[in-house]
């Protein structure tokens, strides 16, 4: 594709590619730059926040806390104003697990608790199980009795996600998934 906004996803995407196989660092650190929010094609306020996103993540890998933390504030500011819930939820997230690893709790759970706000407001529920898990270990130790609800609040959502991937699979359309060199389902065939 020659559209600078793709460009700029299929770049944004492969960071966090690298990120989590753990790819080669000069691949990582030359794609970072190519991604930086100031080289983010015109306009495109989403892009630029997302940039700031995953410039942030790539700090805390690196162990470059105070660098994530600036870099995912303006992650939340920039997502505030142009209303992307997800990413802001997601970067409140990032930012508690860095006040978690420097023992500042309670700004942790400030930001787990407005994460799980958006989170269950937008719903999420990928970030709902994330900020469950965080909300259940940031209590356990001081509130185990809200440690406890917000574990079965997980795991009726760990249920719900079992069974809507129950349902999913029993669709004709899943047939589709598990078609690869036989001859083309019967089943989906009124699909065609």
């Amino acid at each position: 594709t020659s559209e600078p906004e793709q460009i700029a996803f299929i770049k944004l995407n492969s960071v966090v590619v690298h990120l989590k196989q753990n790819l080669p660092k000069d691949q990582l650190h030359a794609l970072l730059e190519s991604v930086e929010p100031g080289r983010m094609p015109g306009k495109c306020h989403s892009l630029k926040a997302s940039s700031y996103c995953i410039q942030g993540m790539a700090a805390l890998v690196e162990g470059r806390l105070t660098d994530a933390k600036r870099k995912l504030r303006e992650t939340v500011v920039m997502a505030n104003k142009a209303d992307l819930n997800k990413l802001t939820s997601s970067a409140f997230l990032l930012l508690a697990h860095i006040f978690v690893d420097i023992g500042n709790q309670t700004d942790a759970l400030e930001m787990v608790k407005s994460a799980h706000e958006i989170a269950n407001r937008i719903p999420d529920i990928s970030l709902q199980m994330w900020s469950c898990k965080m909300l259940e270990q940031l209590y356990r130790t001081d509130q185990p009795e809200k440690s406890g609800e917000i574990r079965e609040l997980r795991e009726k959502l760990t249920a719900k996600i079992e069974k809507e991937s129950e349902e999913s699979t029993s669709l004709p359309e899943h047939n589709l998934l598990q078609w690869l060199d036989s001859e083309f389902p019967s089943s989906c065939m009124s699909m065609v």
